[in-house]
C-alpha cells in the first residue's frame, strides 16, 4: 500500500518543490522498486519547462531538488542504480531551466561509472566545459577517474589527457592520476609521477606501496614502506596483506609484532594469512588472542575449518560466534556452515541451521539457497531440499544441478530427470555440469534409453562437447545395464584418450556382472595408463582374488611396495549426542 500511495503522489507532481520532498522519501528507502524509480524519473521530465520563481530562494531550492534525484538515481555500490534515469533527470534539469552546479556533475559522472561506457562520459565531459566547470578541480578529479574505469582495461590515455589539461591541481589530483597508473599495473609510470609530486599526503604513500604489492614487487613496497614520514593504521595493514597475499607469511608476522596498535583489521589479516598456507593451529592462536572480532574474523576461521575438513569445529566456531560476537552471520557464514553441515551428514545440525534462517527471517539468496538443497538432499531429507528449491524466486544452473543431484543421491531417478525436463522447458539453458548431474542419474537408475537421449540432444541441440565426466557417465550406464561390450566400443571411440577412471568404471561393472574375460583385458588397460596408483592397485588385486589368481595378487602387492606406494585411508563419521566423532 505505502508503494502505490507513493507512485499516486509521484505521478501528480508539479514542481521542484515536490520533487525535493519525494526524493527524500527515495532517500530514505521509500523508492526501492524499479516501478517508482522509473516514477521519480518521470516526475522529472513532467516539471514545466521554466522555473516557477526567479528569486535566488526558490532557484537554490531547484537545484537541490533535481541533484537529490540525480545524487539518488546514480546509486551508490549498484544499490537502488538507476543511471540512465540519472541522465534522463539530467535532461529534465536543463529542460526546466535551472542550472547545474558542480555536485550536479560529479553525481553524472557516477552514473557514468555505473554504466561503464564511454559515450556517456563524453557526452557529460561536453555539458562539464559548455556550463563553465572545466577548471573545477573536483569535478575535473571525478572526470579523470571515470574516464579510466569507462576506458579498455589498462588505458590510461584519456586519464591522462583530462590530468595534462587541469589547469589546476590538487593533491587529490596527483593521487588520482597515481592511482590510475598503479591500478593498471603501470608501477614505473606510477613511481616516475610520485617523485615529481609537488605534495603528497598518506595517501601518495599507500598508493604506491598498494600498487606494488599489487603487482608481487613486496620489497620495493616495503622500500616505499620504510620512507612513509607519518604512517597510519591503513599503511601497515597494507604491507602486511601485502606480504601476506604474496607468501610471506613470517615477514607479515615480523611487520604485525612490530604494530604498535593493531586494529582488527590486523588481527583478520595476519589470521587470513595462516589459513592460507594451512596453519589452522596458528590461525587458530591468534584467533583466541584477538581483543576484538568482526564478522570477516569469523567467516575467515569457519572457512578455514571447512578448508581442513575440520567440519564439526566449523560449526562449534559458528554457534561461538552466535554466543560471543553477536554478530548477524551473512551469506558467506550461512554457506560455509551449511557446507560443513553438509559433509558431518547431521540432521540434527541441519535441522537447526534451518530453523535459525527462517527464525532470523534471512534472506535466502541464489548461493545460499543451493548451499541448503545440497545440504538437506545430502543428508537425507530430499523433500526439504525440494521445498527450498520451489520457494527459490532466481535459480542458477547449479541450483538446478544440484537439485538434480540431490534426487539422483537419494535413488530418486526418475524425480532429478523431471526437474531436468522441468528446466528445458522453462527455457533454461544447461550447463555441461546439469548434464553430468543428468547423465549420472541415468546410470545410477539404469535408464539406458534416457541417458542415450539426453547425451544426444547435449551434444546436437545445445552443442556441448562432451568432457571426460559426461564419457565416464556413459560408460557408466553402459556398464550398468550389462552393456558391456557397448561400453568398449564406446571407450574406443572417444575422441579423447580414455584416463584410468573410464576403465576402473567398466571394471566395477565386469565384476557385477562376473565377466571375466573382460575383466583381465580392463585390468590390463589401466595397469598399462597408471601402474602405481594405490587405489587401482587395490582393485585389481580383488579382481585376482575373487578368480584365485594369486599370482597377479602378489604382483600388485609386491608393487605397491617396490614403489612405496600408500593408499589414503578412509575414514567415517558419526554423531553421539552433539559431538561429531
Amino acid at each position: 500500500m505505502e508503494q502505490e500511495e507513493l507512485l499516486r503522489i509521484l505521478r501528480s507532481l508539479n514542481s521542484p518543490r515536490h520533487l525535493q520532498i519525494h526524493a527524500q522519501l527515495h532517500a530514505r528507502g521509500l523508492a526501492s522498486s524499479p516501478r517508482l524509480l522509473q516514477a521519480l524519473v518521470f516526475a522529472a521530465l513532467s516539471i514545466s519547462a521554466a522555473p516557477s520563481s526567479s528569486s535566488p530562494r526558490h532557484a537554490g531550492a531547484a537545484i537541490v531538488a533535481h541533484n537529490t534525484l540525480i545524487d539518488r538515481l546514480a546509486g551508490r555500490s549498484g544499490r537502488g542504480c538507476f543511471p540512465e534515469g540519472a541522465l534522463g533527470a539530467y535532461g529534465a534539469m536543463r529542460d526546466a531551466g535551472v542550472d547545474p552546479n558542480g555536485y550536479t556533475f560529479t553525481f553524472l559522472l557516477r552514473a557514468c561509472e555505473a554504466l561503464r561506457r564511454l559515450p556517456p562520459c563524453g557526452c557529460v565531459h561536453g555539458q562539464i566545459v559548455r556550463c563553465g566547470f572545466g577548471s573545477d578541480v573536483a569535478v575535473q578529479n571525478a572526470l579523470l577517474n571515470v574516464y579510466y574505469k569507462c576506458g579498455d582495461p589498462g588505458d590510461v590515455g584519456a586519464a591522462r589527457k583530462v590530468f595534462d589539461g587541469m589547469p589546476e591541481r590538487d593533491v587529490v589530483s596527483w593521487n588520482s592520476m597515481l592511482g590510475v597508473y598503479m591500478a593498471s599495473n603501470n608501477a614505473v609510470a606510477g613511481i616516475e609521477l610520485f617523485e615529481v609530486m609537488p605534495e603528497r599526503n598518506v595517501v601518495s604513500w599507500n598508493t604506491v606501496v598498494a600498487g606494488f604489492t599489487r603487482i608481487g614487487a613486496t620489497v620495493s613496497a616495503r622500500f616505499v614502506f620504510d620512507r612513509i614520514p607519518i604512517k597510519d593504521d591503513y599503511s601497515w595493514n597494507l604491507m602486511i596483506s601485502g606480504y601476506a597475499t604474496n607468501g610471506y607469511v613470517e615477514a607479515a608476522r615480523s611487520l604485525f609484532d612490530k604494530m604498535d596498535f593493531k586494529d582488527v583489521v590486523s588481527w583478520t589479516t595476519m589470521v587470513s594469512a595462516y589459513v592460507k598456507i594451512g596453519d589452522i593451529d596458528s590461525a587458530k592462536v591468534l584467533f583466541d588472542q584477538m581483543p576484538v572480532k568482526n564478522l570477516v574474523s569469523w567467516n575467515a576461521m569457519i572457512a578455514a575449518y571447512n578448508h581442513k575438513s575440520r567440519y564439526g569445529e566449523a560449526v562449534r566456531t559458528f554457534q561461538q560466534m552466535m554466543i560471543e560476537g553477536g554478530f548477524m552471520p551473512d551469506e558467506a557464514t550461512l554457506v560455509s556452515v551449511a557446507s560443513a553441515c553438509t559433509q558431518l551428514r547431521s540432521s540434527e545440525y541441519c535441522s537447526w541451521l534451518n530453523s535459525y534462517i527462517s527464525k532470523s527471517n534471512t534472506h535466502t539468496t541464489v548461493a545460499l539457497g543451493n548451499a541448503l538443497i545440497d545440504m538437506f538432499a545430502k543428508c537425507g531429507q530430499v523433500g526439504r531440499a525440494r521445498s527450498i528449491f520451489r520457494k527459490m524466486k532466481t535459480r542458477s544452473n547449479i541450483t538446478w544441478t544440484t537439485m538434480i543431484s540431490g534426487f539422483a543421491y537419494n535413488g530418486r531417478f526418475r524425480d532429478a530427470l523431471l526437474i531436468y525436463k522441468e528446466m528445458c522447458g522453462q527455457g533454461v539453458e544447461p550447463d555441461d555440469a546439469v548434464f553430468i548431474a543428468a547423465l549420472a542419474a541415468c546410470a545410477r537408475g539404469g535408464l539406458l534409453r534416457r541417458g542415450r537421449r539426453i547425451f544426444k540432444q547435449m551434444v546436437e541441440h545445445y552443442g556441448i562437447v562432451p568432457r571426460m565426466e559426461h564419457y565416464r557417465c556413459m560408460v557408466d550406464l553402459f556398464g550398468r545395464t550389462g552393456k558391456l561390450q557397448e561400453a568398449v566400443r564406446f571407450i574406443e571411440k572417444m575422441p579423447l584418450k580414455p584416463g584410468a577412471v573410464i576403465w576402473v568404471t567398466l571394471l566395477s561393472s565386469c565384476i557385477a556382472h562376473g565377466d571375466a574375460e573382460l575383466i583381465e583385458y580392463v585390468s590390463a588397460k589401466i595397469v598399462e595408463i597408471e601402474p602405481f596408483n594405490p587405489g587401482f592397485q587395490v582393485l585389481i588385486s580383488n579382481c585376482s582374488a575373487l578368480k584365485e589368481r594369486w599370482g597377479s595378487v602378489m604382483d600388485a602387492h609386491k608393487t605397491t611396495r617396490d614403489w612405496t606406494v600408500e593408499k589414503t585411508p578412509s575414514g567415517s563419521l558419526i554423531q553421539i549426542g552433539s559431538e561429531v566423532h
